[in-house]
């Protein structure tokens, strides 16, 4: 590890106003479990260091406006234990629970694990099945944009060196609507994503299908809407056997989006199974199970 200056500012406002005075080299250390790791193996190699882990101005979940606000430093195990995410939030609340290990999810922060842009990102996927924005922030004011335009591709986001992630916000959910996540991983616990599929349906009042968002993660640069299969979803019934009629169309979906890679063979097949998991989820959550 090279040495650099360590920094541990108490406010947001103090927080962005040395990320702009050290913006030509310094990183951002969260809950570390990224981050800390980079630093030890000279991947970042920076000047300054600045830990935010006492800016508890940013540790929260609420809901206000219509939208729930989630600050950047809220961890994995916050929300797993926050019963509002509990009831009102259950794909968010999934997953939160499958994020690696206990000392993973006490550590790693939404805000960290959305800045790290990694293609086997937990939160990434269920974030833009949400509909959600990032907010960003920075000596020079405030920064809103929707997290499928802040995903730039692996380890790359769209946040600029003097800036602070400081909130993921989206809309609240309905009773009309509903989310539902899968993650596979290779082993059950420790498991970094290798597949995920996230799924939001609005309904009718006859129980179709009138919006939806189908979201791939781990099958593209960063997670992936998919329009093909939205298209197919819109004016379905919400009936088991008539969304499972739509699986094949996943392992289409993964099969156009990384058939070159060896990791096709059972990606096409494993969605399909991930796929059904949130229908069930959804059909649950809308009281038709």
């Amino acid at each position: 590890m090279k040495p650099f200056t360590y920094h541990a500012p108490t406010t947001v406002a103090e927080a962005v106003e040395m990320l702009d005075k050290y913006q030509s080299s310094c990183a951002v250390v969260a809950g570390g479990t990224d981050v800390v790791i980079e630093l030890n193996e000279r991947h970042k190699t920076p000047e300054h260091v600045i830990s935010i882990s006492k800016l508890d101005e940013l540790r929260y979940v609420k809901e206000e406006d219509g939208m729930v606000k989630i600050g950047a430093l809220t961890t994995f195990n916050d929300l797993e234990n926050n019963p509002y995410v509990k009831e009102k939030l259950p794909a968010l609340y999934e997953t939160a629970i499958h994020v690696g290990s206990p000392q993973i999810r006490n550590l790693g922060t939404i805000g960290g694990n959305v800045v790290n842009a990694s293609v086997a990102g937990d939160s990434p996927t269920t974030l833009v099945t949400l509909g959600a924005s990032v907010v960003l922030r920075s000596a020079k004011g405030e920064r809103i944009m929707t997290i499928e335009d802040f995903n730039k591709g692996p380890g790359n986001c769209a946040i600029r060196p003097d800036e602070l992630m400081v909130e993921a916000r989206f809309p609240v959910i309905g009773p009309d609507e509903a989310v539902g996540y899968f993650k596979i991983g290779k082993r059950k616990s420790l498991a970094i994503v290798v597949l995920a599929v996230s799924i939001y349906v609005k309904r009718t009042a006859d129980n179709k299908v009138e919006d939806c968002r189908v979201v791939l993660g781990a099958v593209s640069k960063h997670p992936m809407r998919s329009p093909e299969l939205e298209k197919l979803l819109k004016g379905k019934s919400l009936e088991a056997g008539v969304l499972y009629d739509t699986l094949p169309a996943f392992t289409d979906a993964v099969q156009a989006a990384i058939p070159t890679r060896p990791s096709v063979v059972y990606k096409r097949e494993g969605v399909r199974g991930a796929a059904r998991r949130c229908y069930d989820q959804i059909l649950s959550q809308l009281g038709l199970a």
